[in-house]
């Protein structure tokens, strides 16, 4: 669901309780709701909740949501009255999500939270690329192709839903990625041209054949990366990324959202010693601040060697 199904939500919930609270508290209220749906809807964009509709928001929709809030530097008192709001339309829809979470987490605040989330490990990715090339499933392959877009391109799960096959160039000396739809529909940053690592062509080649065969098992035509095989819209929708994931992960045994892909892209340049500014140019960032307070996770090894690099042992 989309945010306007939030949005039906609180009008409703709106309308009901209309007359029960002073003028100034019931704008409020209004004005709270509306800011909630345009949040949670680009957190189900970039992945990081898997649902925006109140009827089917879960706990750990409602955690991530916390999560979020406190790595923008929120404090707890107002986060406490962000969730007194959407518990109230969550108990208006009939779902029990916010007790569940009050029941499950709490209001605990991780003592050292930074906003900077663990990026998927090394040896996931390897799994990932070991499925990609073994597999001859079409589903298990788009899956992985979902992921790899991540962690082997540093794009956004928004961006590489609506990429165009024809801007992906693996088959070059040094293999690229046009990324055209900066940060996905309706946001339109700055277009780049990413690097594509990890020596992925061949499962790239592998994807560009099935997808092509699937296409004409269909009968149409789509330049879109990841084509959607049904209806009339251009791209996959941001559900279909999530649910592509999800396959993957059931098999090989792992819990992680999709943008955790593009987080190990920018954790590893890093861990390689790539100079931040390269770093925060490939991912599309406005400013080098968003890639330090976001993926600058400096491993302790690293920064131990660096310094002993720096001081000459």
């Amino acid at each position: 669901m989309t945010k306007n199904q939030f949005l039906t939500d609180s009008n409703a919930y709106l309308k009901f309780i209309k007359g029960n609270f002073a003028e100034s508290t019931f704008d409020e209220k209004s004005r709270k709701l509306r800011y909630y749906a345009d949040m949670l809807y680009r957190l189900c964009q970039e992945g990081s909740v898997s649902s925006c509709n109140p009827r089917t928001m879960t706990k750990e929709d409602i955690n991530a949501f916390v999560m979020y809030r406190r790595s923008c530097g929120i404090e707890d008192s107002t986060i406490s009255k962000d969730l007194g709001h959407i518990g109230d339309l969550l108990f208006f829809v009939k779902n029990n999500a916010m007790a569940e979470y009050k029941a499950s987490y709490g209001n605990k605040k991780p003592s050292a939270y930074n906003g900077k989330l663990e990026p998927l490990p090394n040896d996931t990715i390897d799994k990932i690329y070991d499925l990609a090339r073994s597999t001859d499933d079409w589903v298990t392959l788009e899956g992985c192709m979902a992921i790899i877009l991540g962690c082997a391109a540093g794009l956004r799960p928004q961006e590489a839903r609506m990429l165009y096959a024809s801007d992906v160039h693996y088959d070059d000396p040094r293999p690229t990625i046009d990324v055209r739809h900066v940060k996905g529909e309706g946001s339109w940053g700055r277009r780049r041209r990413v690097p594509l690592l990890d020596n992925v062509g061949d499962i790239f080649a592998k994807y560009m054949d099935m997808r092509q065969r699937k296409l004409e098992e269909h009968g149409i035509e789509s330049d879109a990366f990841f084509p959607p095989f049904r209806g009339d819209d251009e791209f996959v929708t941001q559900q279909s990324m999530s649910r592509f994931k999800s396959a993957v992960a059931k098999q090989i045994g792992e819990d992680f959202v999709l943008k955790d892909g593009r987080r190990a892209y920018g954790q590893r340049l890093l861990d390689k010693g790539v100079p931040i500014e390269f770093v925060s140019c490939s991912m599309g960032h406005s400013t080098v601040a968003t890639t330090q307070k976001y993926y600058a996770n400096y491993r302790d090894s690293f920064v131990n060697s660096k310094i002993f690099d720096m001081i000459g042992q």
